[in-house]
């Protein structure tokens, strides 16, 4: 699978010289004009590298790249700037940004950032990943009980796959909500504990290593096969096989996979031998696998085996009584590593943590906190040391306001029609975004809008609602 880079800048020239050069070098590429946009590509995505430049229209790409960081501290981003040593660059470099280049870019010098800063990121995603599992699941059992209600049921769901034989469980959620943690509690939780664990992220192995990867293979299957190789999936015989990303399993390796849940046996890559294992497989996604059967990427077989036992972790934002339980233990977390001595979430900052939409859910308040505990030093947490992005303002009412209009209620001083119109127009756009994934040219199809006029909106409402 290619990696994928997101290019995050206001002129249009430039997204569409960037889009078209990576892409003929073999990246994936997404765009956006806006911080705004970009932070909505940003939910339920996770490119390897992001291109940032330093002005956008309606926020500085200080505080999207803070944001970025905040999210996925492991995805390395390159900042664009006009101009080379100026006081901005420098404070990007400060927050982590992996470097920086000048406009005119200069092709050569930009592709060879680019490998270098995937080089970076491949370890890092791997460290990262296995340090957020880690550390995620001891705020789980930390917070257990929890006081939400989704929280409780889907715990005491766990309990009973866990104490069960069911071999196939299906966990659906964003990112960030700890998919990976439910994982782990079920295996750690069932008689399976003190086999093996294995993890593997199917976005980021290509179709032909997965399967290798997955399945082994026999000495002279391919080229470089020059001895034989049990596969992840032999060698987890007894335990759990957790597949994280399936959505991003190509078909050809669906097929297989399927073949492996209902038959329980495989043969190794240029084997003729059956190998039969007992293992639970456990697979998680951050996509719409229904969507994604509709749309022909995720084989409808597949989808109903492995629905057999679903979970659905709901977001942050949809379990608030979390938010704050949360945040006191990592903020009493961070305190010991850093040695710091924060006693407090003052009640203003409280109000600001729970107020929050929190699109990276607990990866990102975790992020926040751990920034905050890191750069400031104080006796309570303030709000000036969360350094949060400003919620978007919500358009919702404007909408309703039109449902309503529409039905013939009008409000006794009428309706404010330019300001309805631009509502409806803004939401339907950033809703054919999400749909879409990210995936602009999908999204102006949604619209039956071309490419030109979509962007053209979204610079729009990106500017209008700054």
């Amino acid at each position: 699978m290619n990696p994928v880079i997101l290019v995050i800048d206001d002129e249009e020239a430039i997204r569409l010289f960037l889009e078209a050069t990576l892409t003929d070098h073999g990246y994936d590429v997404l765009t956006a004009g806006t911080g705004e946009e970009a932070l909505a590509t940003l939910t339920g995505r996770d490119p390897d590298l992001v291109l940032l430049d330093l002005m956008l229209p309606d926020m500085s790409g200080i505080q999207v790249l803070d944001e970025i960081k905040q999210r996925l501290p492991h995805v390395n981003v390159l900042m664009i700037t006009a101009y080379s040593g100026t006081e901005t660059a420098v404070r990007a470099m400060q927050l982590d940004a992996f470097d920086y280049i000048t406009k005119p870019i200069e092709l050569d010098h930009l592709l060879h950032l680019i490998e270098k800063a995937l080089e970076a990121s491949a370890s890092a995603r791997a460290n990262y990943r296995e340090r957020s599992r880690q550390d995620i699941f001891a705020t789980v059992d930390h917070i257990v009980p929890s006081s939400a209600p989704a929280m409780k049921d889907l715990y005491r769901i766990v309990g009973k796959i866990a104490s069960s034989d069911a071999s196939t469980v299906l966990i659906e959620g964003e990112s960030g909500v700890g998919k990976d943690v439910l994982a782990d509690l079920i295996h750690r939780s069932s008689h399976r504990a003190e086999a093996r664990f294995t993890d593997i992220n199917c976005a980021a192995l290509p179709e032909t290593l997965l399967e290798s990867e997955l399945f082994g293979h026999e000495k002279g299957a391919f080229t470089d096969a020059v001895v034989q190789k049990p596969g992840l999936l032999e060698a987890a015989d007894g335990g759990t096989v957790f597949l994280d990303e399936i959505g991003e399993m190509a078909l050809s390796s669906q097929v297989k996979l399927l073949r492996v849940l209902e038959r329980r046996s495989f043969r190794r890559v240029g084997g003729v031998k059956d190998i039969v294992v007992d293992v639970r497989i456990i697979a998680a996604t951050n996509r719409d696998l229904a969507k994604q059967v509709e749309r022909g990427t995720f084989r409808e077989d597949l989808y109903y085996r492995l629905q057999v036992v679903p979970l659905s972790v709901p977001p942050l934002r949809q379990r608030r009584e979390d938010i704050l339980p949360l945040a006191e233990h990592f903020l009493a977390e961070f305190n010991e590593r850093f040695g710091k001595s924060f006693g407090s979430i003052a009640p203003a900052a409280a109000a600001l943590l729970e107020e929050h939409p929190w699109p990276g859910n607990i990866r990102q308040l975790r992020n926040a906190m751990e920034r905050s505990v890191l750069l400031e030093d104080a006796k309570a947490l303030l709000p000036e040391h969360l350094h949060l992005v400003a919620r978007t303002p919500d358009t919702g009412g404007l909408v309703e306001r039109l449902a309503a209009a529409l039905d013939g209620d009008w409000d006794r001083n009428g309706v404010p029609l330019e300001d309805l119109v631009t509502a409806l127009e803004s939401t339907l756009v950033r809703r054919a975004l999400d749909t879409a994934e990210g995936n602009q040219s999908r999204a102006a199809r949604l619209l039956q809008l071309n490419r030109d006029k979509f962007r053209y909106r979204l610079k729009q409402y990106g500017a209008k609602e700054s």
